[in-house]
């Protein structure tokens, strides 16, 4: 039975995904100590939690994984499904230890896990593109997996018509791009010219100056995300659609379309916003597009649809002369 392979650099990738939500999460909390003019937690605290969080999620996703092996479950949704369940588990955790640097508001616990949940959605589907599948056998004298003697094995390579598949993980992911330009404009800025902040009357100085240093590209680039989170999942879905009917599957052809793409957006948008953000609409669209046709993979083109026919008759070719001509019944 297929099952998601094994892969140590597959589960690393997965695990940045995580390092880099809960490396955002944290220092958006931190940043509110300070906004609220109360001492953070020292910089051990803060990092224990963070390494405590990255690490019950790390844990949850390999144990969600070994579980769907076992299972002989090999889908993305099976493993989105997962990694969601298991954030969800995380969360729950963190809430009843007191592990979260930034705890949600009263009434709103339930609907702070709606991110988190995401993010462990996300990254178990990176795992399960970036690993791969593998063969292995059926578990002997297991009634749940019966292998059916009629059933056809599937061919072990393919060379007819493929398309990229349409992948709203795949979207997600690529709409992460702009954010993320925001962020690596915002780190070097903050590093090399706001060096010096107000840090009022903190007992370390020194640590609430690297807070703020720290909060200002965390901040832009939650605020950027949920500006530009629903239009570059619609540029992307452009990109999808028009690199669909033109028939191209590469990620240099995506990037091409995805360039186009974000070019027209990006002239849409010039009453609102100055022409010097016009070739970074260009570049975002480009990455857009490549990364999503990274993640979402490839799938057969799908079969003509069956035909339900009464009349044997009406059974001929589209230039069959029997289409051109009309047969005669005098006295009819």
């Amino acid at each position: 039975m297929p099952v998601i392979r094994n892969s140590a650099p597959a589960f690393i990738s997965a695990l940045m995904l995580l390092v880099a939500f809960h490396g955002v999460m944290s220092v958006l909390g931190l940043g509110t100590f300070l906004a609220r003019n109360i001492e953070p937690p020292s910089p051990d605290r803060a990092f224990q939690i963070f390494a405590v969080r990255v690490g019950v999620d790390a844990a949850l996703l390999f144990a969600g994984h070994w579980l769907l092996r076992s299972f002989g479950l090999a889908t993305r949704l099976a493993y989105g499904l997962m990694g969601g369940a298991a954030a969800a588990v995380g969360y729950a955790f963190a809430l009843s230890q007191n592990l979260n640097l930034l705890p949600p508001l009263d009434g709103t616990r339930l609907t702070a896990a709606v991110l988190p949940m995401l993010v462990g959605m996300i990254a178990a589907t990176m795992y399960a593109q970036f690993a791969g599948r593998e063969m292995v056998p059926t578990r002997n004298g297991s009634a749940s997996n019966p292998e059916p003697a009629s059933a056809p094995a599937g061919p072990a390579h393919f060379d007819g018509p493929v398309q990229v598949r349409t992948s709203m993980v795949a979207t997600a992911i690529a709409s992460v791009v702009p954010a993320a330009m925001v962020a690596l404009v915002m780190i070097p800025f903050v590093t090399f010219f706001l060096t010096k902040w107000d840090t009022g009357a903190s007992q370390n100085p020194a640590w609430a100056n690297q807070i703020s240093q720290m909060s200002m590209p965390a901040y832009f680039f939650m605020l950027t995300l949920f500006a530009t989170a629903i239009p570059a999942a619609i540029v992307v879905g452009i990109t999808h659609a028009a690199a669909r009917v033109v028939r191209r599957t590469g990620g240099l052809d995506y990037a091409l379309i995805g360039a186009v793409v974000g070019a027209v957006a990006s002239a849409a948008l010039l009453v609102f916003f100055p022409a010097i953000l016009f070739p970074v609409g260009i570049v975002a669209g480009a990455l857009m597009g490549a990364i999503y046709r990274r993640f979402a993979g490839l799938e057969p083109l799908a079969l003509p649809e069956a035909v339900l026919a009464t009349d044997r008759a009406a059974l001929v070719g589209e230039h069959d002369p029997a289409r051109r001509t009309r047969a005669v019944i005098m006295n009819g």
